[in-house]
């Protein structure tokens, strides 16, 4: 598969996520200073490798903000840097059960705390390679106590304790590991390989689930039904790969464009299905959006712009899923016969009209 190409507003966007988990990181780290601080008010860690351990805490999340300020992380294969800052994490944990003394055989289990941030976005080897810091820096950590004269527990007792760790570790990195391997499976099922976007049964669902909360909650939505004007002369001309890259700019395209909450799918070939919260008014500004942007992009495989034509119609109370995007799909037809590169609202249903139903 052809690498994924974002835009500059996904980019930033995704940046600015980043540096908010990995401030939410800078908490972490905070809560396990305030605990060692209480811990060395009551004797039981050292002042002097208090100090130590502080200014590790605080390097360590203000090297991995800076990097991802400055865009240097875009350059990593994983440029959320996860493994990365699981790995400073547990390494820190390593400095402190190395002055931790009587207090080691509980402090070793923060261990478990970073294989968490991990269970969405590693793979169970990768995650098994990680606790391969535990696994040396335990003992090395019980060694240099030693060496250093702060004995904790009785050796044997540090034996168990690290082989219980061990025990421990594994079986919670692969459970997190299944967690991540759900959901890229999940979204394999709930997602169109070429674009992206949402597939048709994943709108058919999100649609359902929707219809269902309407009526009851006054939940107001529409659907828009979009097509490509003349696709198939693209691929004609220029061939399918040329018309998988057009596919591939309007999704980048959607996303930038359309409201927060609105929901794309790729319906099949190249017509796509919106679902809009909100009145008529607001969803046809939103497509609107999205066609005025496609139509003035432009798609380098065929050195020009491609428009779309819409079709647009608002749920009625009670109305069916078929109904409404059979209404949207009439819609579209409308606005390819009347010149394309453009959005037509749809007509009541038959019904409805006869009932003086208000648009």
């Amino acid at each position: 598969m052809e690498a994924t190409t974002f835009t500059n507003v996904q980019i930033e966007r995704a940046q600015r996520l980043r540096l908010r988990r990995c401030l939410l990181s800078c908490l972490f780290y905070a809560a396990s200073a305030s605990l060692l601080a209480v811990a060395c008010g009551m004797g039981l860690f050292p002042r002097n490798a208090l100090y130590l351990v502080l200014v590790s805490f605080f390097c360590t999340p203000a090297l991995f903000v800076a990097v991802i300020a400055t865009g240097a992380n875009l350059r990593c294969r994983d440029p959320s840097l996860t493994e990365a800052q699981i790995a400073a994490a547990m390494l820190n944990c390593t400095l402190v059960l190395t002055f931790a003394g009587p207090l080691r055989g509980i402090v070793m289990f923060a261990y478990l705390l970073p294989l968490q941030f991990g269970a969405f976005a590693l793979t169970t080897p990768v995650l098994l390679r990680l606790c391969l810091i535990p696994a040396a820096g335990l003992p090395f950590a019980i060694a240099a106590s030693h060496w250093l004269g702060m004995r904790g527990a009785a050796l044997e007792l540090e034996l168990v304790q690290w082989m219980a760790l061990m025990l421990v570790l594994p079986f919670t990195a692969y459970v997190a590991g299944r967690l991540f391997e759900y959901t890229r499976y999940k979204r394999l099922s709930d997602h169109d390989e070429l674009s992206g976007l949402y597939n048709r049964r994943a709108a058919l669902a999100y649609l359902d689930q929707l219809t269902r909360l309407s009526t009851p909650n006054q939940v107001e939505f529409c659907v828009a039904v979009l097509d490509f004007d003349h696709f198939k002369q693209i691929n004609d001309r220029f061939g399918h790969a040329a018309g998988d890259e057009v596919i591939r700019g309007f999704a980048l395209l959607a996303r930038d464009n359309l409201r927060k909450g609105d929901v794309i799918a790729r319906w099949g070939g190249e017509e796509f299905v919106v679902v809009l919260h909100g009145d008529s008014e607001q969803a046809r500004n939103s497509i609107e959006r999205l066609r005025m942007a496609c139509a003035s992009h432009v798609v380098t495989a065929i050195g020009g712009a491609v428009t779309l034509s819409a079709g647009l119609a608002r749920h009625l109370p009670g109305e069916s899923i078929a109904s409404v995007i059979e209404r949207a799909d009439h819609a579209l037809y409308a606005a390819k016969r009347a010149g394309r590169n453009r959005t037509e609202l749809a007509s009541l249903p038959l019904d409805r009209r006869q009932a003086g139903t208000a648009p």
